[in-house]
């Protein structure tokens, strides 16, 4: 149990890792481990775990909210150079549609 408890930390220490890293294959890695980690997680009943591991699942949950702002930020940070790349102006984006092409 308490195994599982800490492969689950640690899964959630290297996504945050990766997402700060912003490595793309690193974050994929860290949150196919993630996944893995909670499935054996889930497992557990809450009374099965004990008492002194549950200041680190805290911990666990104070890194689960860093990685959802971090992806967040990943996803409007991505989908800001999306758009300017695409040429998107005036809530128009410049694409390779027929009106595009007639500006």
């Amino acid at each position: 149990m308490n195994q599982k408890v800490e492969a689950f930390r640690n899964s959630q220490n290297s996504l945050v890792s990766a997402l700060d890293g912003h490595d793309s294959e690193a974050i994929f890695e860290a949150s196919k481990e993630l996944g893995m980690a909670v499935s054996a997680l889930g497992t557990l009943a809450a009374s099965d775990v004990d008492r002194y591991l549950r200041p680190m699942m805290a911990d666990v949950d104070e890194l689960m909210q860093a990685s959802i702002y971090r992806l967040r930020f990943l996803r409007d940070h991505s989908s800001s150079r999306l758009q300017a790349l695409s040429g998107w102006q005036a809530n128009q984006a410049a694409t390779y549609s027929n009106a595009a092409r007639g500006r």
